[in-house]
């Protein structure tokens, strides 16, 4: 039973693939919004997302275990650093407009509905 839970729970969907490599997208967006009003911070923020929709989307795929491990710890660090990144800059400067951090929220929520539902679906 263990084992067939967490096969089925870490067992990767396409939708949620996608929630997790169009969250920098969004973050990007947000991030230009902000530097076409000229707010501190946007510019680093857009760089950092734009790395990571680069590093996530590259078609990398490493025959040794131990780089395999070392690419998928360095995508889950680069995506966790991006949204570490956002909120510290959402929070610290109040950007503007407001519409693209509402949007980048709205996706978080989409994926924490997402992983509930995949929790569910282990669990069933």
């Amino acid at each position: 039973m263990e084992n067939e839970f967490l096969r089925r729970l870490l067992t990767p969907s396409p939708i949620m693939h996608w929630l997790l490599i169009l969250f920098p997208v969004v973050v990007a967006i947000a991030g230009l919004t902000g530097v076409r009003r000229r707010h501190g911070g946007a510019v680093r923020l857009t760089i950092l997302a734009v790395i990571a929709v680069i590093w996530m989307t590259m078609p990398v795929h490493f025959a040794d275990p131990v780089m395999q491990s070392i690419s998928v710890i360095a995508s889950v660090t680069l995506w966790f650093s991006v949204l570490v990144a956002w909120a510290r800059h959402v929070w610290n400067r109040w950007p503007s407009p407001v519409w693209a951090h509402a949007w980048v929220v709205s996706h978080l929520v989409t994926i924490l509905i997402a992983s509930v539902v995949a929790l569910v679906r282990a669990l069933g």
